[in-house]
């Protein structure tokens, strides 16, 4: 099994109706039904790395809150979510 990328988690999450926050460093998510398939497993590993991303460029909040550093790439770019998650993943690949 190849565990998806934060970003690929966060869209996936996005598709299924789930919101997620960051509470005391810890991830918490909702949504309408229970978590299947490889998500759950791919949460666990990757939930640092989520966490921190929450933190870094969504306020700590998914969907991004007004005025975190995504909502501020859509706004420059004048794109969607999608796009505005495409450019800060190219962004972390390329510094990595």
């Amino acid at each position: 099994m190849k565990l998806q990328t934060p970003v690929q988690i966060l869209r996936c999450l996005t598709l299924g109706g789930y919101t997620a926050r960051v509470v005391d460093s810890r991830l918490q998510t909702s949504g309408p039904q229970p978590l299947a398939g490889t998500l759950p497993a791919s949460i666990r590993v990757r939930r640092d790395e989520i966490v921190n991303f929450l933190d870094e460029y969504c306020g700590g909040v998914w969907p991004p809150a007004p005025g975190s550093r995504l909502r501020e790439v859509e706004q420059f770019l004048d794109c969607g979510l999608a796009v505005a998650l495409d450019v800060v993943e190219a962004a972390q690949w390329r510094a990595a």
